[in-house]
């Protein structure tokens, strides 16, 4: 435990420190102006109202120069981050000395995307690039539909062969109800394999593949439900229900695929989640905070199939800030506890997946509990640029870009009660650190280049579509 000490106290001292430094008295403002009118430009599809329901502020507010010179920004960050627009302007018009009228100019995405599936099975595109093995791409066709009637409705559908044969349909309605609080969604899948991984050893994944036979099939559906009373503060809830079997074979290989070596497993699985979001991006972010805490009950007792019983834990902090001109930091925590040690492989993840140190990228630690701390210091090399591209879609021919150049820390650590003498990198204390450049571009397109060092010395260079904190 004191080595998650030692990540926690990492991470609160990355988190806090720049703002402290930046804490400054503001001068009070009491120069009031009133909102007269909020009129939207450009929605040829997206409803008013789900503009409006991003907006800090009302037709009719009385509020100071200071305060809506800051809602202003907060209403453009917030329409730009429900990824319905390229590019957002907020304007104010002046009637007289104190009233005025805001314009809200949106350029829309392309909503509809018939696009070929074709995608590699690894957990990030390093590992797939260390074994450069085709065989293991998915491809198919899958047609999403976003902003479905103008209401931010997804609607998606998707059929694919290849390494994992799959297909499925999911659903969402944000907004249910006549103040917009509340949404609800649905997704159904059916997947099928012929090799899966089965272990871990040296935290690697150890595969086993039998061309004529599917020797995992899985069926998976999920109910869910959103809460979101004011733009910040959401609530999420799901129920799941997992359908899995494997073949004979994956049995006589392994004892703990599933819980006493069964060839099938059946559970619902309960999802909370609590997220309050003042990030300026949910892409890129720069400034702001995010905290997020999600239970999720694996097992609840309601079939006799049911032979999981997990409850696992997350807390998530993260924090950005600018700390001089063009030079951002930020830095991550998040922590896993789990009630159990005892996880059968199907369902234990620890770091690697879509938590990971960066230069651990080839690396699969798994555990049921782990402490994950990260910090970066950014410099703008070039900041925001518009570019104009002689294309007929007035959809594709305005883009943004801009460039960041970054140093990096992360550190970590996954306990392991089970396995740990297989996989070394378990129950110790982890670090990395590097030096990287992110692209940064419209429909939420993020290309991170990272040359990053490991505590074993080991230098790789990696290739990341996400940000890095």
């Amino acid at each position: 435990m004191n080595k998650v000490r030692i990540i926690i106290s990492f991470f609160l001292f990355l988190f806090f420190f720049p703002h402290l430094l930046l804490s400054k008295g503001q001068e009070k403002d009491s120069i009031v102006v009133v909102i007269n009118n909020i009129r939207v430009i450009g929605n040829k599809i997206t409803k008013n109202h789900i503009i409006f329901r991003e907006l800090p502020f009302h037709a009719g507010d009385t509020i100071s120069r200071r305060v809506l010179s800051n809602k202003l920004l907060s209403a453009k960050q917030n329409l730009l981050n429900t990824s319905l627009f390229n590019f957002v302007m907020v304007d104010t018009v002046p009637l007289h000395e104190n009233m005025l009228n805001i314009f809200i100019t949106v350029n829309e995405r392309w909503y509809t995307w018939p696009v070929p599936i074709f995608e590699f099975q690894e957990r990030n595109f390093n590992d797939w690039w260390e074994r450069r093995d085709l065989s293991r791409a998915n491809y198919g066709f899958t047609l999403n539909q976003y902003n479905f009637r103008g209401r931010k409705e997804e609607l998606g559908l998707y059929a694919q062969a290849g390494y994992t044969v799959k297909y499925g349909i999911s659903y969402d309605v944000p907004y249910l109800s006549r103040k917009q609080t509340s949404g609800m969604g649905f997704s159904f899948s059916y997947a099928r394999n012929h090799e899966i991984p089965y272990m871990t050893i040296d935290n690697k994944q150890q595969f086993f593949k039998d061309p004529n036979v599917f020797i995992r099939k899985e069926l998976v559906g999920r109910l869910k439900y959103y809460y979101r009373r004011n733009i910040q503060n959401s609530h999420y809830f799901e129920v799941k229900f997992v359908s899995a079997q494997i073949d004979d074979t994956v049995r006589a290989i392994t004892i703990d695929y599933f819980p006493n070596n069964t060839g099938a497993l059946q559970y619902f699985a309960l999802d909370y989640s609590f997220t309050r979001d003042f990030r300026n991006s949910k892409q890129y972010p720069l400034k702001g905070y995010l905290l997020d805490f999600e239970v999720i009950k694996l097992g609840i007792g309601v079939l006799n199939k049911e032979k999981v019983d997990i409850t696992n834990f997350f807390l998530t902090a993260k924090g950005y800030v600018q700390v001089a001109n063009r030079i951002y930091c930020s830095s991550g925590f998040k922590t896993k506890i789990s009630s159990t040690v005892n996880h059968p492989y199907y369902v234990q993840k620890g770091l690697g997946w879509r938590d990971y140190i960066r230069g651990y990228e080839y690396y699969v630690i798994d555990g049921g509990r782990y402490a994950l701390a990260k910090a970066g210091l950014k410099y703008e090399i070039i900041k925001p640029h518009i570019k104009n591209v002689p294309l007929p879609l007035n959809k594709f021919n305005t883009f943004h870009y801009a460039l960041y150049f970054g140093l990096y820390g992360d550190m970590g650590y996954v306990e392991d009660r089970l396995y740990a003498g297989a996989n070394p990198l378990a129950n110790s204390l982890l670090a990395g650190y590097g030096v990287g450049v992110d692209y940064v571009t419209y429909y939420d397109i993020v290309l991170r280049l990272e040359c990053s060092m490991n505590k074993m010395n080991e230098l790789g260079f990696f290739i990341h579509f996400n940000a890095g904190i």
